[in-house]
């Protein structure tokens, strides 16, 4: 499980989801855009949630490690989702190199 730290404060999520929330940061940064994410995360009573988060330049986002546990959640759907989408904005930059 990890952090995702975005301005004053912090949600749980698995540790795959706060790695592809990082490389879809970095692609977005790149290439100079942003887009909206809701993080699949949980709240202080473990209840499933989702935070949206707007990602872009000029966005300081960050993962920190959590206590491990062993029910983390996959998140499959939303790590292939961001997976795309991380593609498809390198891909844009890419074309217009």
């Amino acid at each position: 499980m990890k952090y995702v730290v975005y301005g004053l404060t912090s949600v749980l999520t698995s540790s795959a989801a706060a790695s592809a929330v990082m490389r879809y940061a970095a692609a977005l940064l790149q290439t100079g855009s942003s887009d909206l994410v809701a993080i699949p995360a949980v709240d202080l009573a473990g209840v499933p949630i989702a935070v949206e988060v707007l990602l872009g330049p000029g966005v300081p986002v960050l993962a920190e490690p959590a206590a491990d546990d062993l029910l983390e959640p996959e998140h499959r759907e939303f790590i292939d989702d961001l997976a795309e989408r991380t593609r498809f904005v390198l891909a844009r930059r890419s074309e217009r190199a």
